[in-house]
């Protein structure tokens, strides 16, 4: 998360949504500042901010998670920045890699996964992710398709004249841009009734060769229910580390600079 009192702007950074590229320019260019988490949400910002920054500018961005299963894949197949096997990153010891997700590295690493083995073991059930404690709270939304105009268009709502293009930071190596490379005849039926509650809520659309898709009541039914769930856990059970992010990581590198 990201505040400038200079623009009365706060960016929320959703996971694998550019987050990294978004904050780093907002810090060096905006008078940008790390504020709580890089992921924190803003029910937890609303808890302390006071009368007149609950008035600022509030964007984020939103991403097709069918793209974002590709990025989350992509990046623990080539272990990025060797951060799946660091301790000092495990959640055990302060820090944002769980144990989950180590479970899915390994799976990856030891069986030299393909995407397609790897989301038949991991994706059953329907997609979510903090976008639904986001959104509804954001005075304007990129759609990460998009991000290069949304960006300019935010910072020019937010009231920054002239806002500058924003440069490409934590680009996911060896990634085929070619969805349907991923997204095969096997995995379709699958993929539909994964991705289907979600891309629908948020306006997204499958790929055109897959013809007319339908999405499963089951699906549908266990999105709402999970998403509920999912909401109540994030607000009021789910402890997150205080610790500052590593060296060497953009929001880790601002949150030093700044104490």
């Amino acid at each position: 998360m990201i505040i400038s009192h200079k623009y009365k702007l706060l960016f929320i950074g959703l996971p694998f949504s550019a987050s990294s590229a978004i904050s780093k320019e907002l810090y060096l260019e905006y008078d940008g500042e790390p504020y709580l988490r890089k992921h924190s949400m803003y029910y937890e910002f609303k808890k302390l901010a006071t009368k007149s920054e609950l008035n600022y500018f509030v964007f984020a961005v939103l991403r097709n998670p069918m793209e974002i299963a590709v990025t989350v894949y992509e990046k623990m197949k080539a272990n990025a920045k060797g951060n799946f096997t660091n301790p000092d990153l495990f959640s055990e010891n302060g820090g944002y890699i769980t144990k989950k997700q180590r479970k899915k590295f390994n799976f990856i690493k030891d069986n030299n996964s393909s995407f397609q083995q790897y989301f038949i073991k991991f994706h059953q059930s329907p997609y979510d992710n903090l976008s639904s404690l986001t959104i509804d709270n954001c005075d304007f939304v990129i759609k990460h398709e998009n991000i290069a105009k949304d960006y300019l268009l935010a910072l020019k709502k937010a009231g920054v004249n002239n806002p500058k293009l924003l440069p490409v930071a934590n680009k996911t190596l060896g990634k085929n841009n070619d969805m349907l490379a991923y997204y095969t005849n096997d995995i379709m039926e699958a993929s539909i009734a994964v991705f289907g509650p979600f891309m629908q809520k948020y306006n997204y659309s499958f790929p055109n060769e897959w013809g007319e898709v339908k999405i499963p009541l089951k699906s549908k039914l266990e999105f709402l229910i999970l998403g509920a769930l999912r909401q109540l856990n994030q607000k009021y059970f789910k402890k997150y580390s205080e610790k500052i992010r590593s060296k060497g990581t953009i929001y880790g590198d601002m949150q030093r600079d700044k104490y």
